[in-house]
């Protein structure tokens, strides 16, 4: 940067990002010191090293935001396991599913795997209706990502994307509203 550059001759590229060819170390320098701004070496792998006039302090900043960026994005594709098995007792089966609903909240996917284990295994449709009934308990959090009771070996694994499931909330709504509608049918031939 600046005075500590070895190069004689640079390929210089200004602030606005226009080629300014290929120019002596000591003009690039002056160029730079007229405008206030720094003279950074981007790359030093060819012949001639490629230069730019940029102010480095904000340079430095906008490249740790990309970090933090690119960082978040590699978070996103995590997810969190929640392990059950079928006989799961009710006070267990809330823990696990607050903590569902949790991760959900931030943005983090959810594994649901459900595991059978020797003669569990003549019990799969207990396992999907468990797996089935986690997925309506958290129909307002997230939703389920692909087939929903496949079993793979001895596991049933359910991936659960956070964001509320539209379909499911649409079919509960109006469910309710059936069952309010009857209710109200019931209480008016009563009178």
């Amino acid at each position: 940067m600046n005075e500590n550059i070895r190069a004689k001759s640079l390929r210089v590229i200004d602030s606005n990002g226009d080629n300014l060819g290929t120019i002596s170390k000591e003009e690039a320098l002056r160029i730079a010191k007229s405008q206030e701004l720094d003279l950074f070496v981007v790359s030093d792998k060819s012949e001639i090293p490629v230069a730019r006039i940029l102010d480095y302090g904000k340079y430095k900043f906008e490249l740790s935001k990309k970090e933090k960026t690119q960082k978040k994005k590699q978070n996103s594709n995590e997810f969190k396991e929640i392990k059950l098995r079928y006989n799961i007792d009710i006070g267990d089966y809330n823990t696990r599913l607050n903590q569902a609903k949790k991760f959900l909240d931030k943005g983090k996917r959810v594994k649901l795997n459900i595991t059978l284990r020797g003669r569990e295994m003549q019990h799969q449709n207990l396992a999907q209706d468990l797996a089935r009934r986690f997925l309506n308990d958290l129909v307002y959090e997230g939703h389920p990502e692909g087939d929903v009771g496949k079993m793979t070996g001895r596991s049933m694994i359910v991936f659960i994307i956070p964001g509320p499931d539209k379909t499911k909330i649409k079919e509960i709504e109006k469910a309710k509203k059936e069952q309010e509608d009857a209710e109200n049918d019931s209480e008016s031939e009563d009178s």
